[in-house]
């Protein structure tokens, strides 16, 4: 058998592995898990900042105060982990979880409780990063004004903390 100097093997596989790795981060979604900061993300839009995301809704008409209604088809969510936090105290943290839940409208305070199998009223549950999913058109929510959409790691047990995008319910012209 041959022995190739290490200079031509480490010239060789270098960029073999850079392409994996390449490749890997790009497209790869990784599991949510234990210890890990996050941020929710709406229709494409990273939820760490103080603009609200804008979450198109079906309400036609000049919209009444506390007017609701269903949100637009084709619009999404996700979760994004941010390694490593630029200002941790804006981040969720996943503590000891390895799920992601989006509520609308405060967050539960214990464990909340799952919607009976077959109701589509829920908001998807998150167990990778970065796969973004559809917003259900089934959900009731503001036709128009400011909200919060929280992303809830679960169970809601110390030290997880919840990441809360502000948004702005924008009714249809």
């Amino acid at each position: 058998m041959m022995k190739l100097p290490l200079r031509i093997v480490v010239v060789v596989t270098m960029p073999v592995l850079a392409l994996a790795v390449a490749a890997q981060s790009a497209g790869a979604a990784h599991r949510v898990g234990p210890g890990q900061y996050f941020t929710g993300v709406i229709n494409g839009v990273d939820g760490n900042t103080a603009v609200p995301i804008p979450i198109r809704m079906d309400c036609l008409g000049p919209v009444t105060p506390g007017e609701t209604g269903h949100p637009t088809a084709g619009q999404t969510l996700a979760v994004h982990q941010l390694v490593p936090p630029a200002i941790p105290n804006t981040l969720g943290r996943t503590g000891n979880d390895s799920t992601i839940d989006v509520f609308f409208g405060a967050p539960p305070p214990a464990a909340p409780q799952r919607a009976r199998a077959g109701e589509a009223t829920q908001a998807p549950s998150f167990v990778h990063y970065d796969r973004p999913e559809v917003l259900p058109t089934s959900l009731t929510l503001p036709c128009a004004g400011p909200g919060t959409v929280w992303f809830v790691p679960i169970p809601v047990v110390p030290p997880s903390r919840a990441a809360a995008v502000p948004v702005h319910f924008v009714a249809r012209p």
